[in-house]
């Protein structure tokens, strides 16, 4: 551990700068939550009492309601009592996780205790980060997986690098502020084993082929047949190491001892982790497939696993979703790009499998799934890259998004304008139009820029957040049995529909964006909403003879909707309890909608 970049990286001032500004956006979200309630004063004087001693601060309201806290005015006053009384001497700023106790005393001792341990592999990560920051202006140009090992994490969940499962020496490895390359492990299964499933036209073979060239093709095709399997009906996936180790040597240990599961080794080729961490880029040819692999940590409160039934309708549902854009002229005019799942593997565990009610991250153990990269898809001159990247603010003030700015020759309005007008038209229209909805957040969404111009929107990672309207629509009539049943828990009603783009676009991107845009652009946020809402209202006006039924199916005009909760996910709905099926995020209370005509702001 003596050249250790975690080690290096806790120094005082590294320590103190991701300190200050973990507390601060731990009091803005917990505040946005409902979670804590500061006194604060018209002008933005803040006052917290803490078992103690009293956190004061400045903080900034902002146009949905919220308020940001600035991390450089934060103090703490360890002489004042529990009532919030001015004490005499001020002392240190205590550590986000002595805060965080503080302020959730009463919550579940495991759930606190948990907590906190997230909370510090965030830290650790954060002043890592801090000492291998680079200025927002040299990110511009990098490949989009380079860019996001820049990027300091989900910006709502405060503690977004929780990673429980992973050591230091795997914090060091494996996520994308690494920025090591990973060399993944392969495996053949015996078509017994494991369950494959491609888009029509492409078979696994080919797939396996294509990601790992003719020589390693042969290499693994002989690799299989020394273990025993005939390498033309077996099954070959890749394996992250880390899962390999934790999870698929000592449960798995039986296939491989019988020969169904044979050890290929490892690739040749060099993957660097995508925010995700488990989806992977090929960082010599980043025109190969993506690949998105289990990777059986818990992080931002979901194991990290593959699926089984989403894994094997991917295909099926990419099928559905490219027959969707290919056949609507709006969707065609609009560019948007769907990285399709051509193909995918999942391989059960016998007893896990028969068990019931078993925790479901045992069932998305071993598994992969190819997806479509973005580099076939642009033009010459266009660049991609996720909309969490957007959000960006370098140590320095520098932001990403005022480097786009910079270079696309637009004033700041204009491109904002030009940005709503990429991403909101395609998912107005698939959500009106097809009666589904995306997860739009910043990590399964990019924009496509031309000289820092947005242009159009990709969106990936829908096996995992693609949901349907419960009503009956014509347009669901292409929908296959098997990709009916992988989308059988998430067929929702219209109004619980729409809060996919409302909180994952608005909310968790939005929000943060309008933010930048009035203190790093110049564009009040006033002026940043009347731009979205004027790109809505002409969607409505141009398609309100076709689809005004749709518009009160799904209306997204309402003065007010619910708001969604992440970090109360955590603390006092699911805590760390091993449940059977994935987690869903409860609402509290409302936030005012910015895309209502009456939106104040």
């Amino acid at each position: 551990m003596s050249d250790s970049p975690i080690l290096a990286a806790l120094t005082p001032q590294h320590w103190d700068r991701a300190n200050r500004e973990l507390i601060a956006k731990m009091i803005t979200e917990f505040w946005y939550e409902e979670i804590i309630t500061p006194a604060v004063t018209v002008d933005g004087a803040l006052r917290l009492a803490l078992p103690g001693g009293l956190l004061t601060g400045r903080a900034v309201r902002r146009a949905l309601g919220w308020w940001r806290v600035d991390p450089s005015s934060l103090a703490f006053d360890g002489t004042g009592g529990d009532n919030g009384e001015d004490g005499d001497g001020a002392s240190g700023l205590p550590d986000a996780v002595d805060v965080f106790t503080r302020l959730l005393g009463d919550a579940d001792p495991s759930t606190v205790a948990g907590s906190v341990s997230e909370l510090s592999s965030t830290l650790l990560s954060d002043a890592r980060q801090l000492a291998q920051a680079r200025p927002a202006t040299e990110l511009v140009d990098l490949e989009p997986v380079l860019v996001e090992s820049q990027l300091t994490g989900h910006p709502w969940i405060v503690a977004s690098k929780g990673r429980v499962g992973f050591s230091v020496s795997d914090l060091e490895a494996y996520p994308p502020e690494a920025g090591r390359d990973v060399q993944l492990l392969w495996l053949a299964a015996a078509p017994d084993l494991a369950d494959v499933a491609t888009v029509p036209g492409l078979d696994h073979h080919t797939v396996v082929r294509e990601q790992v060239g003719p020589a390693g093709w042969e290499q693994v095709r002989a690799r299989a047949r020394l273990g025993g399997l005939d390498p033309d009906t077996c099954v070959y996936l890749p394996v992250h190491p880390w899962q390999w180790t934790h999870r698929i040597v000592p449960l798995h240990a039986s296939a491989l001892a019988d020969g169904s599961l044979v050890f290929l080794g490892e690739g040749s080729a060099r993957y660097r982790p995508q925010l995700a961490i488990r989806t992977m880029t090929d960082i010599d040819d980043p025109t190969r497939r993506y690949l998105k692999l289990p990777v059986s940590i818990l992080n931002t409160s979901v194991y990290r696993g593959l699926p089984r039934e989403r894994t094997l309708a991917a295909p099926a549902l990419t099928s559905w979703l490219a027959s969707v854009v290919d056949g609507d002229d709006f969707l065609r005019e609009t560019g948007v790009i769907l990285l399709g799942e051509v193909a995918g593997v999942s391989v059960t565990h016998p007893a896990y499998a028969s068990l019931p009610g078993v925790p479901y991250q045992y069932t998305e153990l071993l598994g992969a799934i190819w997806r479509e990269p973005v580099q076939p898809y642009l033009a010459p001159g266009e660049q991609a890259v996720s909309l969490a990247a957007l959000l960006h603010v370098d140590p320095w003030g520098g932001s990403f998004a005022e480097a786009l700015v910079a270079r696309s020759g637009l004033t700041a309005a204009e491109w904002v304008a030009r940005l709503h007008g990429a991403i909101l038209p395609p998912l107005l229209h698939v959500l009106y139009r097809y009666g589904a909805m995306f997860s739009p957040h910043g990590q399964n969404c990019m924009i496509v820029h031309r000289s820092g111009v947005p242009v159009r929107l990709v969106v990936k990672d829908f096996v995992d957040d693609l949901a349907i309207c419960s009503e009956l629509i014509p347009e669901h009539a292409g929908l296959t049995p098997a990709v009916r049943a992988a989308l059988s828990d998430v067929t929702l009603d219209g109004k619980t529909l729409r809060k996919y783009l409302q909180n994952g676009l608005l909310i968790c991107v939005y929000r943060y964006l309008a933010e930048i845009a009035a203190d790093r652009l110049g564009v009040p946020e006033s002026s940043f909403w009347g731009s979205a809402r004027a790109v809505l209202s002409a969607y409505r006006s141009r398609f309100a003879g076709q689809l005004g039924d749709r518009f009160e199916m799904f209306d997204l005009e309402t003065p007010t909707f619910p708001k969604l909760c992440l970090n109360r996910l955590r603390l006092f709905d699911r805590g760390y309890a091993d449940d059977a099926e994935r987690p869903v995020v409860s609402a509290v209370g409302s936030v005012a909608n910015p895309l209502a005509p009456e939106f104040p702001g």
